[in-house]
């Protein structure tokens, strides 16, 4: 019954792997159908992918063949080269370690090209782990030393190199360094809280406690591991390290313990379907038979064995040569598009230089219009500071004009000023002379009239005089009026003598 089930579940795997054409995600993820093909599309279904490595490794490898891709077509390095670490790790996950190594160059020559230290350390892990499980123990330390170097700013990953160089010692028997370098590990894991290299380092205790024969405490470090594996839900590790402590208790004779391990890791091993991990509980059940005594058993777990490593052989085979075929097709495509491309720029660059020589008479027409706008505007300028020169130049003659004649004018009476100025002092001396002549005759005649005056007037107040001291009362003031009458006339007549005679002295 379990020849049955393990035969019926190893067909579907193939069947599983058979992919052709355009890789499609899986149909749980069809909500992805609608999103815009860009690089954060890209990052995710790498990220999705990565999760999809625990549970499914052909699922999660559908998901970042089609990321990858996606990542071509828009020219995404970055996550071309990530989709292609996650194949690799698929295959690794699934034990096809030379199409994982495949698939982990491709990535590295990304991050080459890219200058990734941190993208190039961790492909250079990878690549020492594959190369680790093939057997080359001297390729594999180099490409985990030279990690080491990459990753001296990517303490995250750095644990998980120490631990990948630990376990390289305990297979090639050098004990101490390992224990060394798991310390180490579990020293930077700790600090950075990696509980998934945590649970390597135990494992890698528990390996070094066995090749000391100190069994208690490996099935110790082993339950250590175990239970952080289950927490993390790394399905895959805790299969293969159920397959190892199977072997502590078959060397320990406790044959139900191993066998109940190896059952847990076959029906683990169906459920993520990874077949290297199929092939080995069949070789491990053969030797706990074989250790039981039960030769007739071991040998069908053996021809079981054989059988399906035939069919992985067969299986890696058409995976190389679908993938070969795959690699012929994407470069013809690639092909067909640097031809495209290529001609694509070779047009572009021909609009773009009909496009600057466009640009370039356009610029020189505008030039020579704005250049004629100007010639044209300054000598519009020049045309009317001309005429205003000329109206400048005619005022300024009649202005010329003008002052010659005023010149001439002024001089003419410069002239009769100067002539004038000659007779001046004799015409005012005349002047003068007829003044003093006129005032004496004036002076004269005013004095004679005075002295006219004063006779008449002396004799009205004479009269009056005489008048007033016979008359009676009636008239006494007629007369009295004539006497003021004759006094202020006296008083006139004495007053212009005084003023005459005060103008002779003076």
């Amino acid at each position: 019954m379990f020849k049955k089930t393990l035969y019926n579940g190893f067909i579907l795997l193939i069947i599983s792997f058979s992919v052709t054409g355009q890789t499609q995600l899986p149909d749980s993820l069809a909500r992805f159908n609608t999103r815009t093909r860009d690089s954060a599309y890209v990052t995710e279904l790498n990220k999705l992918a990565n999760e999809y490595l625990k549970i499914n490794p052909y699922a999660s490898r559908r998901i970042a063949l089609h990321s990858s891709e996606t990542a071509q077509q828009i020219n995404y390095l970055k996550g071309y080269a990530r989709s292609l670490t996650v194949i690799g790790n698929s295959f690794w996950y699934e034990g096809v370690y030379d199409l994982a190594q495949n698939y982990y160059l491709q990535a590295a020559r990304q991050y080459q090209s890219l200058d990734d230290s941190i993208g190039l350390g961790q492909t250079y892990n990878n690549l020492g782990e594959v190369y680790k499980r093939m057997g080359e123990y001297n390729k594999a330390l180099d490409f985990l030393l030279r990690s080491i170097q990459l990753k001296k700013k990517d303490t995250l990953t750095r644990a998980i190199t120490l631990y990948n160089i630990g376990e390289l010692y305990n297979q090639t028997g050098r004990f101490n360094e390992a224990k060394k370098y798991f310390q180490q590990s579990l020293i930077h894991a700790t600090k950075n809280n990696d509980q998934r290299t945590v649970a390597y380092t135990y494992w890698g205790f528990a390996v070094s406690a066995l090749h000391e024969k100190d069994h208690n405490g490996a099935i110790a470090y082993f339950k250590q591991a175990e239970e952080l594996y289950r927490r993390l839900g790394e399905t895959r590790l805790l299969t293969q390290m159920y397959l190892d402590i199977a072997d502590v208790y078959i060397e320990l004779k406790q044959y139900p313990k191993a066998e109940a391990y190896l059952n847990e890791a076959h029906q683990l091993a169906r459920q993520i379907r990874v077949p290297d991990l199929m092939v080995t509980n069949l070789l491990k059940h053969a030797r706990l038979d074989s250790a039981r005594g039960n030769y007739q058993q071991a040998l069908k777990y053996l021809y079981q064995h054989n059988k399906m490593k035939d069919s992985v052989f067969n299986l890696v085979k058409s995976e190389q040569m679908a993938r070969l075929q795959l690699a012929y097709e994407t470069e013809n495509r690639e092909r067909e598009n640097q031809q495209l491309r290529a001609s694509n720029l070779l047009k572009e660059n021909r609009l773009r230089t009909q496009q600057v020589v466009i640009a370039a008479i356009a610029g020189v027409l505008i030039l020579a219009i704005l250049l004629s706008w100007v010639l044209l505007r300054q000598r519009r300028k020049i045309l009317s500071v001309n005429q205003m020169l000329k109206e400048k130049s005619a005022e300024i003659e009649q202005q010329k004009n003008e002052l010659e004649i005023q010149a001439k004018a002024v001089a003419s009476l410069n002239k009769e000023l100067t002539e004038l100025n000659k007779t001046l002092e004799d015409r005012i001396a005349e002047r003068t002379r007829q003044l003093v002549l006129q005032n004496q005759k004036l002076i004269e005649y005013a004095y004679f009239n005075a002295h006219k005056l004063r006779a008449p007037v002396s004799s009205i107040l004479g009269l009056i005089t005489l008048l007033d001291q016979r008359l009676e009362n009636d008239t006494q003031t007629i007369i009295s009026h004539l006497r003021t009458c004759g006094e202020q006339l006296d008083a006139i007549t004495r007053e212009i003598s005084g003023n005459i005679e005060t103008g002779i002295i003076e």
